[in-house]
């Protein structure tokens, strides 16, 4: 009677909205001690009472109560995602801590929202845009392989490289210099922690300022059987956009109009009696009336028009991705392993971008006390033939016809003047760009005592690159040379070895935990180069044996440089909690850095943070729709060393030649001894809340901080035979509010549906400098001057600023900022460009019997760019190959008679406007600055998950077919190509937008 009354269950437990297994969840008979866990596959099997009740439970997802006589046997379960879960791990420096605990600002991004079809791109980086809220990504560059720039909660440095911030991946500090995101294969990646107030930063010292993102890759799990999974797509990019070039008759037209309104100007000038001109001045301008209108009569187009832009656009460039993984594990271990590859055309112009990575990670239980865990990561990237002939297809009359011109000796010719062929540009050129990568942990586990552990762990990295370039005497850019071959490369070894204790106890209500070690970093970087001149014309060289001399030694001694950087850290770590309701942390690090001297070497991090979760005092004990509502604030100070060079602090010397004899000379920085590092202090104060059944959570941040010691580098005179000083010059503020909010439909349902969206507001200001004004970013000839300003953000550029077109003459009126009656470069003002006041992103996901769709959306709003390439486009001049270039289509809304109201200047070449300058009306001014603010669908993917009826005849756990699409769609008022392709600085100039990318893939498991 009782094996009557016990039946066998047998089935397998799956995500509600994506049909994947869910491994590890627990299965038990409710009341008994009786239950088992899923395997990787999500099966179980479990003999039960007949008259039971099951639960299944897992983190992260809403626990399942069924009657164990209503469940039929192979029955599949369907957990659906809590919005929230309070007792899961979150990575903290050095360690892990509850969620529920946590009194930092901390965003997670787990491994679904990184799976491939929802990140077409080829490093993880890029999957925090529109994710989480205070992380500003922005994709500055559309060239296959290429990183975005990443800011948490705004720019705390003057220094346009250092405001990234700094990457953990599986407790390896990662420097810009040793490896970057396209190292790590998104899909290896289990979960990305995004450490935004300095109280979670501040345990990483002298280089968590600019906020620490940790990256957690996957491993396998102990006690289940090997799985083996697949995921591969395959599809094309393109490159949207609107702009384009004018066509034949609009070029002709804008030629003639330039030189005749200049003709009109010279007639006007010259028939007023009153003058004033000398004759010498009187005949130059004759001559130049002349020359004008015989420019005019020799003008010779043939009838055609090509579309430049479109010409050198990829229609459906390739890009692919196949990932491969197996894991598993028994009593004591377990393993992953994986295999991946991806490779992406380019969209514009030519050339690909390829990497290969592959994984290893093992786990073993030695013993009750000793745990070994081991992984190596090696990736090889590979950018190859590689040419943006964008500034060509600019420049090219529309009547350059579509085969480039090919001498006799089988050089490139020129159609007309010595205007480069934008497809010949590319041709003759051959490069190839490669990293090597190995990444190595090897990690121990000592377990001390039941509530004392120490871990020892050595991670390493070998970074390297060789960058060949070849053009070959036959090409353009090789033919003032007879070819160049072009060597550069490096190598760098980068390691850190941690140290540290760990004590959790929890003492009745009393719940304790602390850490303390040491840690020490070291970084060698190693640079190698020389270019090879004077080749032979023959057809099939490629390499460097062939040429005849070396290129300037003076490139040699740049390229052959050594860095070595030091440092090491003392830190802790101690927080308690009561009842997990009243919650307290404080941590502290002292810091020290080769890179400057012994008085400034050493210093402080602390900080402090509290927590109050008032759902679980008495009063709101009985309430049924507040599940946590926790107040929390911290402080902390954390640094910045990244923007102080190897040599900042001392002079460098170089070697150089001098008579033919070996010398040395002053490297182009002097040294400083007294900088020191960059230093934030920040104030965070919060709400996180769970509401109805976890079914609506808040997440709400107000934060204040300012950075003091901001490092740039001051011009100095020549005659000290350097150009500049380093040295720490101002302060620096950033303050606002991060807002991230979730809701999701009741659990059990058909249709399910969840709602996710951030945003941020952010405001940048610098409050000092030794000069009130210094520079940001690159500096430009002739264009805008990317500075930071006191009392504006940093990325303003210095420009003129315009009052529109003078409805009467045609050409631009610049206001007088000093009132001299002159405008000069002291009426130029500083106008704020390249930080967004607002940014967000909000995800929907729907889910219906096996289908799923997600939509990802990110906007940015109040930033704006600067179009440097509008600029230069404006004059009507001939440039150095005896060609006006050819304009954008904006130039034929150009003022053209008196009365007309328009923002576009009348073309002219030559002295004109009030300035009586050749320059006058393309000027770096306010009317090259644009509202650059949009919104994207950045991903939208559709997934169907294949019926287990289906499946298990193929003997296949679970299958999955998906169609998805990047950078769907943009809405903007920016008229260029794309208002998130800008540089750092917000400048644009040669960067190509960012394409449009649709695949088709699907995802296996066996």
């Amino acid at each position: 009677m009782a094996a009557a009354a016990q039946q066998v269950l047998k089935g397998t437990v799956r995500d509600s909205i994506t049909r994947q297994p869910v491994p590890g969840a627990t299965v038990k008979v409710i009341g008994t001690a009786k239950g088992v866990t899923t395997n990787a596959n999500g099966e179980f099997e479990l003999n039960v009472p007949a008259n039971s009740q099951i639960q299944i439970s897992s983190i992260g997802f809403e626990n399942i109560i069924m009657q164990a006589s209503l469940i039929k046997t192979g029955q599949p379960f369907l957990m659906r995602i809590k919005a929230v879960e309070l007792n899961s791990a979150v990575v903290v420096g050095y360690g892990t801590q509850q969620r529920g605990t946590v009194t930092n600002s901390i965003s997670t991004v787990n491994s679904s929202a990184l799976a491939p079809e929802k990140n077409i791109v080829s490093d993880a980086g890029k999957a925090l845009q529109g994710r989480v809220a205070g992380v500003f990504v922005a994709s500055t560059n559309g060239t296959p392989g290429t990183t975005p720039n990443i800011q948490i909660r705004g720019a705390q440095s003057v220094s346009g490289t250092a405001t990234n911030p700094l990457l953990v991946v599986d407790g390896l500090v990662v420097e810009g210099n040793s490896i970057n995101l396209n190292t790590i294969n998104p899909q290896d990646i289990e979960s990305m922690e995004v450490l935004k107030d300095a109280a979670s930063a501040a345990i990483y010292g002298a280089r968590g300022s600019s906020g620490v993102i940790i990256i957690t890759t996957k491993k396998g799990k102990m006690n289940s059987r090997p799985t083996f999974s697949v995921n591969a797509y395959t599809g094309g990019n393109n490159v949207p956009t609107n702009r384009r070039m004018l066509t034949t008759d609009e070029y002709k037209s804008a030629f003639n109009d330039a030189r005749t309104n200049r003709i009109g100007d010279i007639n006007t000038q010259l028939a007023n009696p009153n003058n004033g001109l000398t004759p010498a001045q009187i005949s130059q301008l004759n001559n130049e009336k002349k020359t004008l209108q015989s420019q005019i009569d020799g003008l010779q187009m043939a009838n055609r028009s090509t579309d430049w832009l479109a010409a050198i656009k990829q229609k459906n460039a390739p890009v692919n991705n196949v990932q491969a993984n197996m894991s598993g594990g028994g009593d004591k271990n377990n393993y992953y392993m994986s295999l991946g590859r991806y490779s992406e055309a380019a969209a514009m112009g030519m050339g690909n971008y390829e990497r290969y990575t592959g994984r290893l990670d093992v786990t073993q239980i030695v013993n009750s006390w000793l745990k070994l865990n081991g992984g190596i990561n090696i990736t090889q990237s590979v950018q190859k033939n590689i040419s943006n002939p964008i500034v060509a297809a600019f420049n090219a009359r529309p009547d350059t016809p579509e085969d480039p011109v090919i001498n006799a000796d089988g050089t490139l010719g020129y159609y007309v003047g010595q205007q480069q062929h934008p497809l010949g540009a590319m041709m003759g050129i051959t490069n190839k760009y490669k990293t090597n990568s190995y990444i190595g942990r090897l990690t121990a586990d000592l377990t001390l005592t039941k509530d004392l552990q120490f871990r020892s762990s050595f991670n390493a990295t070998k970074y390297n690159t060789l960058n060949r370039d070849f053009y070959t005497p036959f090409s353009y850019l090789g033919a003032f040379n007879k070819g160049q071959f072009k060597l550069s490369g490096a190598d760098n070894f980068t390691y850190n070895f941690d140290n540290y204790f760990t004590y959790t106890k929890r003492i009745s209500k009393l719940g304790i935990n602390a850490t303390a070690g040491y840690t020490f970093y070291s970084t060698e970087l190693n640079g190698l180069g020389y270019d090879i001149l004077g080749f032979p014309k023959i057809d099939g060289i490629t390499g460097a044996s062939a040429g005849s001399t070396y290129g300037s030694t003076a490139n040699i001694s740049n390229n052959n440089l050594s860095y070595k950087e030091l440092s090491d850290a003392i830190f802790a770590r101690a927080g308690i909690d009561w009842q997990g309701k009243y919650m307290l942390n404080a941590s502290l690090r002292r810091d020290g850095d080769s890179k400057l001297l012994a008085a400034h070497r050493y210093s402080w991090f602390p900080s402090i943070s509290g927590g109050w979760d008032l759902a679980k005092e008495n009063f709101l004990a009985d309430n049924r729709f507040i599940n946590q509502l926790k107040l929390r604030s911290s402080y902390g100070i954390s640094g910045n060393i990244r923007p102080v060079g190897y040599w900042d602090a001392q002079n460098l010397l170089l070697a150089t030649s001098y008579n033919g004899n070996s010398a040395l000379q002053m490297g182009s920085t002097i040294g400083n001894p007294e900088i020191h590092w960059e230093r934030t202090r920040q104030v965070d104060a919060g709400i996180d809340a769970a509401l109805f059944a976890n079914r609506l959570t808040i997440v709400l941040d107000y934060y204040n901080k300012t950075t003091d010691g901001l490092m740039s580098k001051n011009d100095i005179s020549w005659i000290y035979g350097a150009a500049s000083i380093p040295d720490n010059i101002g302060n620096i503020r950033n303050k606002g509010m991060d807002l991230e909010l979730a809701l999701s439909s009741k659990a059990g349902k058909a249709f399910s549906w969840k709602v996710a969206t951030n945003m941020n507001i952010n405001r940048n200001e610098i409050l000092s400098l030794k000069d009130s004004l210094t520079n940001y970013g690159t500096f430009i000839f002739g264009g805008p001057q990317s500075k930071a300003k006191v009392g504006q953000s940093v990325g303003s550029v210095l420009v003129y600023e315009s009052l529109g077109v003078d409805p009467q003459t045609g050409d631009m009126i610049y206001k007088d900022q000093n009132k001299d009656g002159s405008i000069d470069s002291k009426d130029m003002i500083t106008v704020p460009i390249a930080m967004p006041k607002f940014i967000g992103g909000t995800t929907l996901t729907f889910g219906y019997k096996g289908f799923s769709v997600e939509a990802l959306f990110s906007y940015v709003v109040g930033n704006k760019v600067y179009d440097y390439y509008e600029q230069t486009l404006r004059s009507y001049d001939v440039d150095y190959t005896g060609i006006m270039p050819n304009k954008f289509d904006i130039v034929n809304k150009r003022w053209r008679k008196p009365g007309d109201i328009t923002d576009v200047p009348r073309a002219i070449t030559g002295a004109h406007g009030a300035g009586k300058t050749n320059d006058w009306n393309y000027r770096p001014s306010t009317q090259f600055v644009y509202d650059a603010s949009y919104l994207r669908l950045r991903n939208l993917t559709v997934s169907y998950a294949v019926p287990q009826t289906i499946l298990k005849k193929a003997k296949i756990n679970s299958a999955r077919i998906y169609c998805s699409a990047q950078n769907v769609f943009t809405i903007t008022k920016y008229i260029g190509f794309d208002p998130e392709a800008a540089s750092n600085s917000g400048i644009v100039s040669t960067n190509l937008p960012n394409p449009r990318a649709t695949v088709i893939g699907v995802d296996l498991s066996f």
